[in-house]
Formats: structure tokens, sequence, C-alpha cells
């Protein structure tokens, strides 16, 4: 009898366990969704983010000279600065291996301390982000420089994401001295940034 009484406790000791411990250890993460009268959604095979409604889209085959040859796509705006038009540019790199967002953020961010005259970190924050339905963790970095010497401050925010062997990079880029700035308009926008 006292066998039957600790078995039935014991089975009902695990029961109650049971419902404390969560059934899943995923991160599960809310995707960010800004409202469709400011903001439209770009759908591509391989990723998904929302521009501002009033921006252009370039897709790859109108690229030509204007970016990279990674850009996959660009959204420029129709507020025109003296020297610059405020832009985001979503591009793709081939990885050696499969590595983590972060890491590659860094790699990306030590390349641009590189490629920048006068490169001066603004800001750096962890944000989360989606990869195939999946939150993760990434980097979004805030920074000014110049191409050349000669050329006038811009100013610029990067987020980073990888899937198997490619990285990722949104990059949105601006006049800070324009009187139009829409800096948080842009950085709204690369917090939709999600892998598919």
């Amino acid at each position: 009898m006292k066998k039957i009484v600790l078995c039935m406790m014991f089975a009902l000791v695990v029961s109650g366990c049971s419902k404390v411990l969560p059934k899943s250890t995923e991160q599960t993460v809310q995707e960010v969704i800004l409202p469709s009268e400011q903001y439209s959604f770009f759908e591509h095979a391989e990723f998904r983010i929302q521009y501002p409604v009033s921006f252009e889209i370039l897709k790859q085959n109108q690229l030509k000279n204007k970016f990279s040859n990674q850009a996959m796509v660009a959204f420029l705006s129709n507020q025109k600065s003296d020297f610059f038009t405020s832009n985001i540019v979503v591009e793709k790199v081939d990885l050696a291996e499969n590595i983590a967002s972060e890491v590659f953020a860094e790699s990306i961010i030590e390349n641009n301390k590189k490629q920048l005259q006068t490169y001066r970190e603004l800001d750096r924050k962890l944000i989360t982000s989606i990869v195939n339905s999946q939150a993760v963790t990434t980097t979004m970095i805030r920074f000014e420089g110049r191409l050349q010497l000669t050329n006038d401050l811009v100013e610029y925010v990067q987020v980073y994401l990888t899937n198997s062997n490619s990285g990722y990079i949104a990059t949105a880029s601006y006049d800070p001295l324009d009187s139009n700035l829409e800096a948080e308009k842009l950085i709204d926008s690369l917090k939709t940034f999600i892998l598919n």
C-alpha cells in the first residue's frame, strides 16, 4: 500500500512540475510591423523589410554603379539634400562558413573603420531580429564618416544578419545636416529587416 501511495505522490509531483517547466526553450520574438500609411513592405525570396512609402525602389538590375556589386535592392528618398539622397541598401555577401550575426557584424564594422575617413562610432546596441522564424541577436550601429577627406560627412546605420553561408547588411545613410532629416524613419525601417 505504501508503494502505491508513494508512486501516486511521485506521479503528482512530476505532473505538477511539468506544468511549471516551459515546453520549449526557443526564444520567440514579435516581428516589428510599422504603420502601413507610412511604410511599405518589400518582399524578397531571402528577406523582408519595410521602407518609407515616399521612397523609390531600385531593384538589383537598376542599381548599376550607384552601389556596391553586392547590393540587392536600394530605397531612395524623394527628398534631395544639396549633396546626398537618404537611402537604405540591402547587400548580400558570401561567407566562408556559417557564423553568428554578431560575429559577422564585428567583421563589417572593422572594415567600415578602414574604408571610411574620419570614422566615428555614434551609437551601438544589440537588437533582436528574425532568421528562418527564429529569434537572433545582432548589432545595430550608428556611425559617421567620409569616403574621401574632401567629401561631406555622411551618417550611417547598419544591421547585420547571417543565414547559412550568407551575410546580409542593411544600411541606412543620410546627410546629418539635412533640414528634412529622415533618420528616425530610416532607423525604424532597419528594425523590420528579417531573413526568410
